[in-house]
């Protein structure tokens, strides 16, 4: 099977925006420098309708998560690797597992090489840590928040936090993300045995002991014990061909993003350092015609009456202090702001600064989550808004229907 719509990410994320990026894109347009200081699942990033990797053009992307930081940055650099550990059967126990494989690379402190070298990354767990969101069901992966951990005899054992919780992997759908059903390939491949030489690896010519006992097989009648003929089926299908373990469509997929990502700069660290004037003017911006573009994307706050621990790096706070920054970056001609919440979560503050407040939530096939009850679209989701700062275009409606009526287009 062809996989057609490569702009996916590969692991699935609590709050994506992926239906809210046309109407992000139509807000910024095609901005000369795009800023996404709470990266997530980069799906506004990689719905972007502009060509990419232009000349000129930038695009800056930060998370405070680390494990996503490391996922993103493999998928950049090494592709291939990234696939090849991504690509894996959904096991409870491999998902046991790695899961505490993260939890214990994250605690030597492997992560702050992202810091210190800006081309280091593990794609063995930039893999695992996708398979494991791909399969994990809820929020809670890689937080540490669950009573189990690794005994001293290397058994998984309930010792309390920090540690994993035990629950069973993702079952309610045929896949998502990395283990999208679209990556199957039908059948196995067919292949010869190496056949070069006198054996290589446990068939090396040398483990071999001269001489057997010189005996004929049995032929006395059609076959018995494993060799019975009822075991046999008519005929050899050659509709199939073997395929190897990692499929050929998620390495196609993850050769696309990184091509796609190729030219992206990938911040690791507080929201606030992508948000100065300095990481966000680019040369075009101060000296030319140029506009920077920012989507925020925080963690739902306290108000927007949610739970806490739904992301590895959670904070209840943090989107008040990212609409303080909006409104007041917000009256900067050279800034396009995009801010994405809930109904009622900031009260009246952005449309009291003039802000446009934009309801984007669709119902749909498979729309909504685990809100979503009996697929009638009554989910909080429909409480999704986008607020749009002055400078933003306004919608192709609005303009429309402003030059109807004499006015600007």
């Amino acid at each position: 099977m062809t996989l057609e719509n490569l702009y996916k990410t590969p692991w699935p994320w609590f709050g994506g925006k992926a239906d809210a990026a046309p109407q992000v894109w139509e807000a910024l347009s095609d901005v000369s420098h795009y800023v996404e200081p709470f990266a997530g699942s980069l799906a506004v990033l990689l719905r972007r309708p502009h060509v990419a990797n232009r000349t000129y053009y930038s695009e800056t992307v930060n998370d405070a998560d680390g494990l996503l930081v490391n996922a993103c940055r493999s998928l950049q650099l090494s592709p291939d690797a990234t696939a090849d550990a991504a690509s894996w059967p959904v096991s409870e126990a491999d998902l046991h597992a790695r899961h505490l494989a993260l939890l214990r690379w994250r605690s030597e402190r492997q992560l702050e090489h992202l810091m210190g070298d800006p081309a280091w990354h593990d794609p063995v767990m930039a893999g695992w840590w996708m398979w494991g969101q791909s399969c994990w069901i809820g929020s809670g992966w890689c937080s540490g928040d669950g009573a189990w951990t690794v005994g001293d005899d290397g058994r998984i054992v309930k010792r309390g936090k920090p540690g994993v919780r035990r629950k069973l992997p993702f079952l309610t759908a045929d896949g998502r993300g990395a283990a999208r059903p679209q990556l199957r390939e039908e059948g196995v491949g067919r292949q010869l045995p190496h056949l070069a030489d006198n054996g290589q690896g446990a068939n090396h010519a040398n483990t071999r002991e001269e001489g057997v006992h010189r005996k004929l097989p049995h032929l006395a009648n059609n076959g018995q014990g494993a060799n019975r003929p009822q075991l046999r089926e008519e005929g050899v299908s050659l509709a199939y061909e073997y395929h190897p373990m990692t499929m050929p469509e998620l390495r196609r997929w993850f050769a696309f993003l990184s091509a796609r990502l190729r030219h992206v700069r990938i911040l690791n660290g507080d929201w606030s350092r992508a948000c100065t004037n300095g990481a966000l003017k680019t040369l075009p911006v101060r000296q030319g015609d140029g506009v920077a573009g920012v989507f925020l994307d925080p963690p739902y706050a306290d108000t927007a009456e949610r739970m806490g621990s739904i992301y590895t790096h959670d904070d209840l706070q943090v989107a008040h202090a990212a609409r303080e920054w909006a409104i007041k970056a917000g009256t900067d001609p050279k800034l396009r702001i995009v801010f994405a919440g809930f109904d009622g979560e900031h009260g009246t503050a952005f449309t009291d600064a003039g802000w446009r407040e934009v309801e984007w939530y669709k119902t749909g096939f498979l729309k909504g989550g685990m809100g979503n009850v009996g697929g009638t679209g009554n989910t909080q989701m429909t409480r999704d808004r986008l607020w749009l700062s002055p400078p933003c275009e306004a919608p192709e409606a609005d303009r429309l229907q402003g030059s109807l009526f004499g006015g600007t287009p």
